[in-house]
């Protein structure tokens, strides 16, 4: 995109009543985001999304927005790059969630946003000890495999992630709820400062330039930290905290979650223990769970003449389990839930439970996405 076209769309952005769908989509209806700033009432009326109010808003409000842009664009430090939805830098599993945004600014390393090894770590702002001594294990061991963390830059679990990982030798990839250049919490100014000079490091914001960090704004960025990652982990939360969001829009984009297990009365457990139990997230016991299933570590070679003597010798199992171990082995690998709950005849709730107990027999692994196969 030509700076005067970033300028434009820019405005665009600014104007009253335009967020990333409408700019998008205005910007798509007239191929160029320098036209559709100048558009005229009856050209704007045919764009989707323009009614009479919006048309209205934008008319009133471009001409202040262009100037603010300009002078937003024009005092971006050196280290802070605009990337739009339609440059080559825009991470492509970032366009799949719902309501992507239609612009990041970016400060420190862009390349980081594409990372294919991306995680997100996530948790309450109370942070207990338990959480801190967890999320220090699995980040020491994640930067060890050229992990990725990604998280919110609040205070608690999520500055506890973004320093563990950074401490290990790691990257991270910061989220803020407020403009890129108004660091919140402000406790955190001198670890942004650090995380950006060393170039493993990049903060990120969708919101203009001077934005305050707004209660409202934090639920939204939490899309973008589950969308440039391939699974979430949650540490700590309450029922509804900030993070019970997180982790509902990670399973609404299709990506996978594990939680860490706590005890019962514990309240930063709650949440976790939530989700495991409506099996909406996978419990992991350490970092070499979350990265066999991902993928992402080398598995021992197996002894195929040793699983076929175990095989001989499985545990007894009911009618339905002998069933769905059989649909597995005949698939001669994995299969993903809504597969095996149509060749099993099976509602998904209950092949979830029978899955489950398979599981702690030692006979069926769940993978990512919802997959499962058998393990001997």
């Amino acid at each position: 995109m030509t700076p005067t076209e970033l300028e434009a769309y820019y405005a665009i952005y600014l104007s009253d009543n335009i967020g990333s769908q409408r700019l998008l989509g205005l910007r798509d209806y007239f191929g160029n985001a320098e036209i559709a700033l100048s558009a005229t009432a009856s050209q704007l009326h045919k764009a989707p999304g323009f009614g009479k109010v919006v048309t209205a808003d934008f008319l009133a409000s471009r001409s202040k927005a262009l100037l603010t842009a300009r002078k937003h664009l024009s005092n971006l430090p050196e280290n802070v790059h605009v990337v739009t939805y339609y440059d080559a830098e825009y991470p492509d599993h970032l366009k799949s969630i719902f309501q992507p945004p239609a612009l990041l600014f970016v400060c420190g390393n862009v390349d980081l946003l594409e990372a294919e090894r991306n995680l997100a770590i996530i948790g309450s702002r109370k942070m207990t000890d338990y959480g801190k001594r967890v999320t220090k294990e699995l980040c020491s061991e994640f930067a060890k495999h050229d992990v990725v963390i990604t998280s919110g830059f609040a205070s608690g679990i999520d500055t506890c992630a973004h320093e563990s990982i950074f401490d290990a030798g790691g990257k991270t990839v910061a989220v803020l709820g407020s403009g890129i250049d108004v660091i919140y919490p402000t406790g955190n100014k001198a670890l942004a400062k650090r995380l950006v000079n060393s170039g493993r490091a990049a903060i990120v914001s969708e919101l203009p330039i001077g934005t305050p960090p707004e209660a409202k704004n934090f639920p939204w960025r939490n899309r973008i930290v589950s969308g440039l990652s391939k699974a979430s982990v949650i540490i700590e939360s309450e029922e509804k905290g900030g993070s019970m969001i997180t982790a509902s829009l990670a399973l609404d984009q299709g990506r996978d979650i594990f939680a860490l297990p706590g005890d019962i009365p514990r309240p930063m457990s709650r949440g976790p223990n939530q989700l495991i139990f409506e099996s909406r997230a996978r419990l992991f016991r350490n970092a070499t769970d979350i990265l066999e299933v991902l993928n992402w570590v080398e598995k021992p070679e197996v002894n195929l003449k040793s699983l076929k003597r175990q095989a001989s010798h499985r545990p007894e199992l009911s009618v339905a389990e002998k069933k769905i171990v059989g649909i597995l082995d005949q698939s001669g690998g994995a299969l993903h839930i809504d597969e095996l709950a149509e060749r099993s005849e099976m509602n998904v709730q209950d092949l979830l439970v029978r899955l489950l107990e398979l599981e702690l027999k030692d006979i069926v692994r769940q993978m990512a996405g919802k997959n499962f196969s058998t393990i001997f």
